[in-house]
């Protein structure tokens, strides 16, 4: 007596080959049926010819990988997983489909398919072993699709919320430019000619005075409204150049690799400091938009490091987990005041960045002995996700 399975008997074998046979002689019969139950129900998976040709389509290949389990031809069902992830994947833009939708029509598909094959069991009971083995290949198939579908619904609504975002940074921008950018620049131009104007009047009214003890009054009551006009340049020059930097970083695509969009942000900036940069852990846990955020934070955090610091020594540190984003930037620099001077260099802001992401941004800072910056995200992490 041996530990292995029996081998089918010949008779066995010729009725499950017969099932096969009526299983693909079906096949027709029951893809009508399925298309009728789904259009009873008014199921939008049908309105769509696209849609309603991919489901027929991979109805029919499903039932003929069932076939194939119950000639023996297959051990299992071929990995139709990835089924709802095309077909939501590749839908159209405005399509209305929703995993609900496309879930109920699969029900919908194994109940059409049970009950066709369950009448052949009712007129030859000998039958049942087969119709069984039918049975436990469609349900495996379908239990794959079932899995994987909102997995793949989640990732999309992801990926059009990120687009949404980068058109609506895009938009902003457009009007930025449009509206404010260049009603700066004429209120600028203008400026220069009224500076320019009050000069000349005043470099006259000096060299027609008459008065030799009136001229360094007159001189002083000069340098007075040029010193003001000078500021009021400078502020409105720096309100320009804030408006190009906000800009320029809505026009930027958005951040696929924090990594990599740091490196290049490194690479674009002049410094004599020593930057070390280490990023560990997998991208692919951390959402889009957190991505993007993050980013930004921390390369605020490493400009200002290097505008106001002076370090001698930069360290960016961010390690990536499923639960979490773990951030530091270091400088050895001159160090701040940070409840004096946190406003203008921008921490507000970027306190207010991490607090969108349900984060918290810390920071300390002595005078001569640097600053140090802390970024803590948590991040929606899953089981499977910790697997990889």
């Amino acid at each position: 007596m041996t530990g292995d399975l029996p081998t089918p008997s010949r008779e066995a074998t010729a009725q499950h080959e017969r099932f096969a046979k009526l299983i693909i002689t079906e096949r027709d019969a029951m893809l009508t049926a399925y298309a009728g139950s789904l259009q009873d129900l008014g199921s939008p998976v049908v309105t769509d010819p696209w849609t309603h040709e991919q489901v027929m389509r991979h109805a029919a290949e499903v039932i003929a990988d069932v076939a194939a389990v119950v000639a023996g031809n297959l051990t299992q069902p071929r990995d139709h997983g990835e089924f709802l992830a095309l077909l939501i994947g590749e839908g159209k833009a405005d399509s209305r489909l929703c995993p609900a939708d496309l879930l109920r029509a699969v029900t919908v598909f194994f109940e059409v398919t049970v009950r066709s094959l369950g009448s052949h069991v009712g007129s030859d009971p000998s039958m049942l072993p087969c119709f069984v083995t039918a049975v436990i290949a469609l349900n495996e198939s379908i239990g794959r699709q079932v899995k994987e579908g909102p997995h793949a619904y989640a990732s999309l609504l992801l990926e059009r919320v990120d687009q949404a975002h980068t058109e609506e940074r895009r938009r902003i921008a457009r009007d930025l430019h449009d509206k404010l950018g260049e009603s700066m620049s004429v209120a600028l131009r203008q400026f220069e000619l009224y500076e320019l104007a009050s000069e000349r009047e005043l470099a006259a009214a000096i060299a027609g005075a008459t008065s030799a003890p009136d001229r360094p009054v007159r001189a002083a009551a000069a340098q007075e409204p040029s010193a003001r006009g000078e500021s009021v340049r400078e502020a409105i020059t720096e309100t320009m150049r804030r408006l190009r930097v906000v800009t320029s970083d809505l026009h930027q695509e958005a951040v696929r690799s924090l990594e990599n969009s740091l490196v290049m942000y490194l690479d674009s900036v002049s410094s004599e400091a020593d930057v070390r940069l280490r990023v560990s852990g997998n991208e692919g846990w951390v959402p889009p938009a957190v991505i993007g955020e993050a980013f930004l934070i921390i390369r605020e955090a490493i400009r200002n490091a290097l505008t106001h610091g002076d370090p001698r020594t930069l360290l960016i540190d961010i390690i990536l987990a499923p639960h979490e984003l773990h951030a530091w930037v270091e400088d050895d620099g001159c160090g701040f005041l940070v409840g004096v001077v946190s406003t203008g260099i921008g921490l507000s802001s970027m306190r207010e960045r991490a607090a969108l992401l349900n984060g918290r941004l810390t920071v300390a800072s002595t005078l001569g002995q640097g600053t140090q910056l802390e970024l803590l995200v948590p991040l929606p992490g899953t089981h499977d996700a910790r697997r990889e």
